[in-house]
């Protein structure tokens, strides 16, 4: 074939591609996107006043499981049923090292319960909190805690320890963890 022939050849040819996709139907549209997460949630709200038997902790927060079984125990054993959710209070800000947090764990309980060590009764007042329910994973929940404290501070209110979580149902596979922290202005 003579170089003639073969450039003809081509442009032929690349003549029949140009038609042929004209003649194609419109591609099928991109698949949509995925669900945008909901926007990130925060109300402030005045918690209600809590009488609670609590746990004090040190340490590692991987032992959640171990302190709520032995407070739930002696609850048990006392025939002290809780009047709301459990719920851990945490002192410490996490950069003074797994080993050194400071914590509890407890129960909402009614009034005249008594304890004996290492349980405490608390009386924890009413106070306004800024609060984020946490509907997700458990292992997302330090980047809400960041988001939360983020959004108390650009909203105008200073964070006051301890922060604290309620956690709804069983606290380890819980989708949703009400978080909150005490603020003011």
């Amino acid at each position: 074939m003579s170089i003639d022939r073969s450039i003809g050849a081509l442009a032929l040819l690349a003549a029949l591609a140009v038609s042929a996709s004209a003649q194609q139907p419109p591609a099928p549209p991109a698949a949509p996107a995925p669900p945008a997460k909901p926007a990130f949630t925060v109300e402030v709200v005045t918690t209600e006043a809590v009488h609670a038997v609590v746990l004090p902790m040190k340490g590692s927060y991987m032992q959640h499981p171990d302190a709520f079984g032995r407070l739930g125990t002696y609850l048990s054993g006392r025939g002290v049923t809780p009047s709301g959710p459990p719920f851990g209070r945490y002192f410490s800000d996490p950069s003074v090292g797994e080993e050194n947090l400071v914590w509890e764990i407890g129960f909402p309980v009614p009034a005249g319960a008594t304890v004996e060590a290492p349980f405490e009764i608390r009386d924890l007042p009413a106070a306004p909190h800024a609060v984020h329910v946490h509907r997700g994973p458990m292992e997302e929940l330090g980047p809400a805690w960041g988001s939360l404290i983020e959004w108390v501070m650009s909203n105008g209110y200073q964070p006051v320890l301890p922060a604290t979580q309620v956690f709804k149902g069983d606290f380890m596979t819980s989708s949703e963890v009400e978080m909150r922290i005490a603020v003011q202005k």
